[in-house]
């Protein structure tokens, strides 16, 4: 069949006609667009104290963002706080259709706001016809006074490497208090006999510097913090030293047990790493299992020292370790040496609860105890372990038997006792007058002369 002249040109032009139709009711269609732009932030109601910033992500898919703003409001009072464009036109958008960040900041006393509730507003625009829009409104609370601390006891007397306990209170609700010292924080808890009270255990660490002091802190939901120096007289002392000899066979043994092989290094190299890697490794694994304690007082009474045993070696003794008559190593024993017969049993020192029972390092086959209210203890080298991590266990409960484990020369129990992660003297939790004058009196209920 003959086609009729023309026939391919009229074609062609219809399918022009319906491409440009296609394309502009496409672009009509991207103009118009019904999607709202996107403000992704926290909308969770938040607490300002003397500076605050908030973070908004801003995002619109269609035809990108063309303004967004940015307002604190208080009753019929509104503050500005930013007021953007971006660039892109009526006919192409946004010349860049990513997210973008914005960053309010909130300083009350700038903006001459007094404490109280608040709404932070962010509020955006994208390029459509349509002009979508998008706001979010997020509670404001304005608090900058910082917390009240009231101190409930006076001048202390804390021996070097000893344990203490202060009560408190504080007028309003805050996000953490406790004790600090330097670089060390000791969490409080509710009072047992009066949760509007609050005490926290801390410590003197053996090398804390004679400048250092302890000090209660608070910091409220708005960030404000404060502080109340603690009276505490230094009571100082000194720790014994030792000589620690390695054998050869000694080290080689060691480094069977604790490294699986020797890694190509001396064996006195290898042992380094037992007694320093390995040592501050297990160290932050302690503090991180100590750091989180019950709130409930576990304990009670003074703690038992291993039955039938003998001492020997103390708290914060600086040892010297020696090899062929050289010393290789320094590093400061953190607990008691205890030994008793072969595979004694260890009873638990106090009530508790198991919250470590495992291998760990140079401590061996060990269980940690917590007694709630940020005390704990660790019982190390043991040659079995009978309980398992969550069990609840009284004084004098069986937690496995004395042992060689880890980096033990002989059959003994290593004993320690940690306050909040660090660890501290535990001749003083055995003594039972020391206990009596020094913490059993915090925890009953405080009087209002106090």
């Amino acid at each position: 069949m003959t086609r009729p002249e023309g026939g391919s040109d009229l074609r062609v032009l219809w399918l022009l006609l319906i491409g440009l139709l296609g394309l502009g009711a496409g672009y009509l269609m991207t103009r118009f667009e019904q999607a709202e732009p996107q403000i992704r932030t926290l909308v969770a109601p938040v607490w300002v104290g003397q500076e605050y910033e908030h973070e908004f992500r801003l995002s619109d898919e269609g035809t990108g963002l063309e303004a967004m703003r940015v307002w604190l409001s208080t009753g019929d009072q509104e503050y500005e706080l930013l007021n953007e464009t971006y660039p892109g036109n009526v006919f192409t958008g946004a010349d860049m259709r990513v997210e973008r960040a914005a960053t309010a900041s909130i300083k009350p006393k700038e903006l001459g706001l007094g404490d109280g509730p608040a709404t932070l507003h962010a509020w955006v625009r994208d390029w459509s016809w349509s002009g979508n829009t998008q706001e979010v409104e997020i509670e404001i609370h304005i608090d900058t006074k910082a917390p009240r601390v009231s101190l409930a006891t006076g001048l202390t007397y804390v021996r070097r490497g000893g344990s203490e306990m202060v009560v408190y209170s504080l007028r309003e609700k805050v996000k953490k208090h406790g004790v600090a010292l330097g670089d060390l924080f000791f969490p409080g808890f509710p009072h047992p006999e009066d949760p509007s009270v609050f005490l926290a255990l801390y410590a003197l660490p053996p090398d804390l510097e004679d400048s250092t002091r302890p000090k209660v802190i608070a910091t409220d939901l708005a960030g404000n913090e404060s502080s109340v120096g603690l009276t505490v007289e230094l009571i100082d002392r000194s720790f014994a030293n030792d000589t620690i000899r390695l054998s050869d066979s000694f080290i080689n043994r060691k480094i069977g047990e604790l490294l699986g092989s020797a890694n190509g290094s001396s064996p006195v190299e290898n042992y380094l790493k037992i007694n320093r890697d390995m040592r501050n490794e297990n160290a932050a694994t302690i503090r991180e299992i100590t750091s989180q304690s019950s709130g409930d007082r576990i304990w009670s009474g003074r703690f038992l020292q291993l039955p039938s045993s003998q001492r020997r070696a103390g708290f914060a003794e600086r040892r010297t370790y020696m090899h062929n008559g050289k010393p290789v190593d320094k590093q400061t024993h953190l607990g008691l040496d205890l030994a008793s017969t072969s595979h004694a049993k260890v009873p638990a020192a106090n009530d508790g609860v198991v919250v470590f029972a495992d291998d760990l390092g140079i401590y061996g086959n060990c269980v940690i105890l917590d007694h709630g209210l940020g005390l704990f203890s660790l019982y190390g080298h043991l040659s079995e372990i009978a309980v398992e991590k969550g069990q609840v266990v009284s004084l004098r409960e069986e937690l496995g038997k004395t042992g060689a484990t880890g980096l033990a020369g002989g059959d003994h129990l290593h004993f320690s006792m940690i306050v909040s992660g660090l660890f501290v003297d535990p001749l003083e939790w055995f003594d039972e007058r020391w206990i009596n004058e020094h913490i059993e009196p915090k925890l009953r209920r405080p009087t209002k002369e106090n």
